[in-house]
């Protein structure tokens, strides 16, 4: 029997139990070598003959090993086979659930709860990037601490997206809290990062009105409720909720996830962003997270490499999962999380119960020609007489068919016949003065032939991207080498400045055409000189953000013309 004054794995000497759930408990504890204040989560001896659980259990270090976050508690130690049980040493944090943090002061203030959601939505962000789905996300897993750092916990039951299924998922078990459990996941069909996005939206919903959306008699009936009602808007609970962070709750539990936020990060950005003329406070990210924004915008997609070369990031299957229940109540094991009195739920719809349409996830491919029709639509209506300045901008006004003086257009121009559009080969992010990558993810919204979509930089504090770098951008890489006459991009917002550079940025580059950003479509003509086989639509100065606060580029269409 465990009791404190006992040593775990001959250094944790344990204080007292601080939770407890139906797999393990967790005890602080010191750590003898270091004298430093640890949690030690040891898995009850009654349930350690339990195969699945087991390997469940252990595999929670391997997940949580992968992620180095300030949002994600943080692996110390595991077990390396001692006669103590299974355990696993977390980081002690110094704080409350935000369970615990909504019972006594019920509804949070928004900017507060906007705070807590966005650092959760950034630590998820890493997770998913890194092949791991949580699949439970609900406020008993967010550690708060005094100083305003919210923790994500508790990944017992997260998905690899790497085809490591494990068996873990038993035949007619659906895993997860049903107060949070995206439609999907209740139906027992595939999951990604977009379920996660649901599950903190409801998160959200509850910090911001101090109740759950879909409360119901039993597990069962909540199930129900998540595949079938449409979600409250919080407003209806508390009117003072600002629009913005309601949107925000509305999109991020759409039922389809399609429809939801593509990406945590993108949540994790809205959360932040007040909109222009908005009336609400502006939430405050702690400085040790602020710290790490940048290194969580910067992270390559993880994928298999067949998704890696179509850009699709595959459904995981829930290992044949069935929903089904009886006369209402749910069939099959119902695994208690603990004192918190919520359940893990096996089932969803009755059988006769209309199903909602089958949620998948969209494919993005890769549309070069997209790229070649977007530069000829834009080309078509100024081809007659478009006068440019060599380095110079020039507005495209398809509905006039002439252009506009713009950026550093000058006097002494010429006209520009005969350029043709210049067969893309790679559109790739460039930061090589940060951590190498500037959200990689989006950079084919700049191609998609959609003007509706961006790439867009990271937020900064300030135009000079406070201080960290010289600038960001895009490298457009040719199928073989060519002279680049113009550059066609749409863009939004106005302000900042960029450069094209032929070949890669740095202190020798051969700047070819400097121009500003505008709120839509432009042209920038290129100074005439050797061929080059890469391009960088290189960003010196950030315009201001056109979606709320600090300064960010979009780049929603790009491409080059010239003479191959």
């Amino acid at each position: 029997m465990t009791a404190a004054g006992d040593l775990i794995g001959g250094r944790y000497r344990l204080e007292r139990p601080i939770g407890s759930g139906g797999m393990a408990t967790v005890w602080r504890a010191t750590d003898e070598e270091t004298g430093h204040a640890v949690a030690v989560k040891l898995m009850h001896p009654r349930v350690q003959d339990d195969p699945d659980l087991l390997v469940r259990f252990r595999r929670e270090a391997d997940v949580v090993s992968r992620l180095d976050h300030p949002c994600i508690v943080r692996l110390l130690d595991q077990d390396a086979g001692s006669d103590d049980g299974p355990h696993i040493i977390f980081e002690l944090v110094d704080g409350v659930t935000l369970k615990a943090l909504i019972r006594q002061r019920g509804a949070l203030d928004p900017a507060e709860a906007a705070s807590i959601a966005s650092q959760v939505a950034r630590g998820l962000e890493l997770a998913h990037r890194s092949g791991v789905v949580h699949r439970d996300i609900k406020s008993h897993n967010v550690l708060v601490t005094d100083s305003g750092v919210a923790k994500l916990t508790d990944f017992g039951i997260a998905r690899l997206l790497d085809g490591m299924q494990d068996g873990l998922t038993r035949t007619g078990t659906v895993l997860g809290t049903s107060d949070y459990l995206a439609p999907e996941q209740a139906r027992g069909l595939g999951v990604d990062g977009r379920t996660d996005v649901y599950a903190l939206g409801i998160v959200l919903y509850e910090s911001l009105t101090g109740e759950l959306p879909f409360p119901a008699d039993t597990p069962m009936g909540v199930a129900l409720r998540q595949v079938r009602d449409p979600m409250p808007d919080p407003r209806e609970v508390r009117p003072q909720v600002p629009a913005y962070l309601a949107a925000i709750v509305m999109r991020a539990c759409e039922k389809d996830p399609d429809a939801r936020f593509p990406s945590a990060l993108d949540m994790a950005d809205a959360l932040i962003d007040v909109p222009a003329g908005a009336t609400a406070a502006m939430p405050v990210i702690p400085p040790e997270v602020a710290a790490a924004d940048a290194d969580t915008g910067t992270l390559a997609p993880a994928r298999p490499p067949e998704e890696a070369a179509t850009g699709v990031l595959a459904p995981v299957a829930e290992d044949h999962a069935q929903v089904q229940a009886t006369d209402g109540a749910a069939t099959g094991a119902i695994d208690a999380a603990g004192a918190t009195g919520e359940t893990r739920i096996t089932a969803a719809a009755p059988a006769d119960a209309e199903p909602p349409p089958v949620i998948a996830t969209a494919a993005r491919t890769r549309r070069w020609p997209a790229v070649v029709a977007g530069v000829l639509v834009l080309g078509a209506g100024a081809a007659a007489a478009v006068v440019v300045t060599t380095g110079g901008t020039e507005a495209v006004s398809p509905a006039s068919g002439g252009a506009s003086s713009g950026g550093d257009a000058g006097g002494g121009g010429a006209i520009m016949t005969g350029l043709q559009p210049l067969q893309l080969a790679s559109v790739t992010d460039a930061d090589p003065g940060g951590e190498g990558r500037e959200m990689p993810g989006e950079v084919p919204l700049a191609y998609d032939g959609n003007e509706a979509t961006s790439w867009r930089t990271e937020r900064y504090a300030t135009p000079d991207f406070g201080g960290l770098k010289d600038g960001v951008g895009l490298a457009l890489a040719l199928e073989s080498p060519a002279v680049a006459r113009r550059l066609v991009v749409t863009t939004r917002g106005t302000g900042g400045a960029f450069e094209v550079v032929a070949g890669e940025p740095g202190p020798e580059a051969r700047v070819v055409g400097r121009g500003t950003f505008q709120d839509g479509a432009q042209q920038v003509a290129l100074d005439d000189g050797a061929a080059s086989g890469t391009y960088t639509f290189w960003i010196t100065e950030l315009p201001p953000n056109a979606e709320g606060s600090g300064f960010r580029a979009y780049v929603s269409e790009i491409g080059l013309e010239g003479t191959p």
